[in-house]
């Protein structure tokens, strides 16, 4: 069976919704903050406070930022870089959102970021691990916050982690 037969509906629409949201931000490829904003309303994510204009507000700072995490910038003040004080002078001298990545021509649709692909990867691996025949969105939760970067950090700071998560997609069934 191939990966996209095993979808359930509600993972399918979510990587839709993910590919529209990257569309109507002009995003020169779909992220996996495209994929997490398209799975806020999956049951296995009730009752964790994730406001949609705080994440986005979260994300945008992160691509304004050329893809630096707080942990990264954390890292870089620690070295006496202040990551903050570079964007702006470097904004101030070439314009706002310099250091954000360009979009990519493409004839049919937007390209996937690596991280999308390899968290499309992992929730498969998730779903086998978990003895599922099917992929659903807790399975693509999972793999959002195995991976390093924004996403894994926003759902961190949020109270989201992998244990939590992965008990409650034990007892999924799809839908």
């Amino acid at each position: 069976m191939m990966i996209a037969e095993r979808f359930t509906k509600q993972a399918r629409e979510a990587v839709k919704k993910a590919v529209a949201d990257a569309e109507r931000v002009h995003a020169g490829e779909v992220g996996v903050e495209h994929l997490l904003l398209a799975l806020l309303d999956a049951p296995v994510l009730h009752g964790f406070d994730l406001p949609r204009d705080e994440l986005e507000a979260a994300f945008r700072d992160y691509r304004r930022k050329g893809g630096l995490t707080k942990a990264d910038a954390e890292a870089l003040r620690g070295l006496g870089i202040d990551v903050d004080q570079v964007i702006d002078s470097v904004e101030q001298s070439l314009g706002t959102g310099a250091l954000r990545p360009g979009p990519r021509r493409r004839w049919f649709g937007l390209p996937l970021e690596p991280a999308f692909k390899k968290a499309l990867e992992n929730s498969l691996r998730e779903a086998r691990d978990l003895g599922h025949d099917f992929l659903g969105d807790e399975h693509l939760v999972l793999a959002l916050l195995q991976g390093r970067g924004i996403v894994a950090e926003v759902l961190a700071e949020r109270g989201v982690d992998y244990a939590e998560i992965r008990k409650r997609a034990a007892s999924a069934r799809a839908t």
